[in-house]
């Protein structure tokens, strides 16, 4: 009634319980290929029902997605619990070494008085 025809091949004229559309049947169709300049439109009632599929496919992988990302963020926050209490023990670690380099310090200062008033 519009003037426009579309070309489906046998592949593409499969209903979805697997049996052949018949000549009179009413059904939707969907347009894959469109070419104006070769005035060629290439229609399809197998890609309706694939597509369905792939959508939900891809909505059921979406929704299994998502229970890993919520395991990994307790993951996520016990490394940074334990990395800041790690930064505590270094830096109890750096005070104890320093500590310890000032004694040192203080042993060499004291030996070199003691050099120095035996000297003389």
């Amino acid at each position: 009634p519009y003037g426009v025809e579309g070309f489906a091949t046998p592949r593409h004229l499969v209903k979805e319980d697997g049996g052949k559309i018949k000549l009179d049947d009413k059904l939707e169709f969907k347009v894959i290929e469109f070419n104006k300049s070769a005035k060629r439109i290439i229609v399809s009632h197998s890609r309706i029902y694939e597509d369905l599929k792939k959508a939900e496919e891809y909505s059921k992988k979406k929704v299994q997605g998502k229970p890993a990302k919520k395991t990994m963020k307790p993951a996520i926050e016990n490394m940074e619990k334990t990395t800041l209490g790690d930064i505590s023990e270094l830096a109890a670690l750096k005070s104890q070494m320093l500590a310890n380099e000032k004694k040192d310090i203080k042993k060499a200062a004291e030996k070199l008085e003691t050099k120095k008033d035996t000297d003389k």
